[in-house]
C-alpha cells in the first residue's frame, strides 16, 4: 500500500488486508458473504397452529361474504343463544323426518318430494334448517363438517326434486326410488349433523 492512501487506512481500521478492498478493473468488489453474515431468529408454527389460523381466517372471510349478502352483522349474531337453539331444532327436525318418513315422503308410488324439501329447509322458510349454513358459519364449525352438512342438504334436495318429475319423464328411475335415495342421504346428513353437535359441545334433548 502507499503511505497516506485513504483506502489503506480504511482497511487497517476494519482489520482487513488492503488487497481485499482493492479496486477491481471490472467494478467495485463485493465483500464475501461470510463478511456480511447476519443472525436472525425465526419461529415456526406447528401444523395444528397453522390450521387453526387458516381455519379462522377462512371462516371469517366466508362468513363476511355470506352474512354480508344476507344483511346480517356477524359481530352481533356470532355465537348467540339463538344460533344454538336453531342448530338443536334442526337436529330434532332431521330426527322427526327420519322417524316419520312415510308421513312426509309418502309411500310407494305416492312420493312427495316437496314435503321432504320443506323439512330440510330447501323449500320455504319454516324449517329451522332453512339458512342453517349461515348459522354454522357464524359458529365457525370445522370446514370438513360444514361441507358434509352442505353436501347432505344439496343431495337430499336433488333426490327429492327428481322424484317429483320422475314418473312423468323418461327417467329410468321412478319417483319412489329417488325417495329411497333421499332417505339414505337424510340418514347420512343426520350422522354429519351429530358430528357438528359434538364439535360444538351441544347435547340434543
Amino acid at each position: 500500500s502507499v503511505p497516506g492512501d485513504p483506502l489503506a487506512k480504511r482497511c487497517q481500521a476494519w482489520h482487513l488486508p488492503a488487497a481485499a478492498k482493492a479496486p477491481s478493473s471490472v467494478g467495485p468488489r463485493v465483500p464475501a458473504l461470510s463478511k456480511l453474515t447476519c443472525h436472525t431468529q425465526t419461529t415456526t408454527a406447528s401444523p395444528l397452529a397453522r390450521r387453526a389460523v387458516l381455519s379462522s381466517a377462512t371462516w371469517h372471510a366466508a362468513g363476511a361474504i355470506v352474512l354480508g349478502m344476507s344483511g346480517v352483522r356477524p359481530a352481533v349474531a356470532a355465537g348467540s343463544d339463538a344460533d344454538t337453539e336453531r342448530i338443536l331444532a334442526g337436529y330434532s327436525t332431521l330426527c322427526d323426518l327420519i322417524d316419520n318418513w312415510g308421513k312426509y315422503a309418502g309411500t310407494g308410488e305416492e312420493a312427495n318430494g316437496d314435503n321432504v324439501r320443506r323439512q330440510v329447509g330447501t323449500v320455504g322458510n319454516k324449517s329451522p334448517l332453512f339458512g342453517i349454513r349461515k348459522v354454522l358459519l357464524r359458529k365457525q364449525v370445522d370446514l370438513d363438517l360444514f361441507e358434509a352438512v352442505d353436501t347432505g342438504l344439496t343431495t337430499i334436495d336433488a333426490d327429492a326434486y327428481s322424484a317429483i318429475f320422475a314418473d312423468s319423464s323418461t327417467s329410468p328411475k321412478r319417483g319412489y326410488e329417488y325417495m329411497k335415495d333421499a332417505l339414505k342421504d337424510t340418514k347420512k346428513l343426520k350422522a354429519s349433523y351429530e358430528a357438528v353437535l359434538d364439535f360444538l359441545g351441544l347435547t340434543p334433548e
